[in-house]
């Protein structure tokens, strides 16, 4: 593996600070680094699942899961749909394709 030099540090921190595609990066792995909401989307990718199941699957508390479920949500990882009264919530495949593209191009400069 190459070693990075400080000029190639530099140049990789200016991309990187400097592009919108860098900028969603970062703030996906913001979102997803949290241990609680990777759980919540590994669970998620599994199955779709109501916010109850989500509750007994990782044994935390309706108030904790419900934080988290918003903030996925409210980003895009996840959408929900009713099923009678509640919601079920799936994983968002079109973030994550995304994610992934922008995660290989920015592994490429690096």
């Amino acid at each position: 593996m190459k070693e990075l030099t400080k000029n190639k540090i530099r140049t990789v921190k200016k991309i990187f600070k400097n592009n919108t595609s860098n900028k969603f990066l970062r703030e996906c792995m913001e979102i997803i680094g949290n241990e609680d909401r990777f759980l919540i989307l590994n669970l998620l990718n599994n199955k779709p699942c109501l916010l109850s199941e989500i509750e007994k699957s990782l044994n935390r508390n309706q108030p904790s899961i419900s934080h988290h479920v918003r903030i996925l949500e409210k980003h895009s990882f996840i959408h929900s749909s009713k099923k009678g009264k509640f919601k079920e919530y799936s994983i968002s495949r079109e973030k994550f394709i995304k994610l992934l593209n922008i995660w290989n191009q920015w592994f490429y400069v690096v």
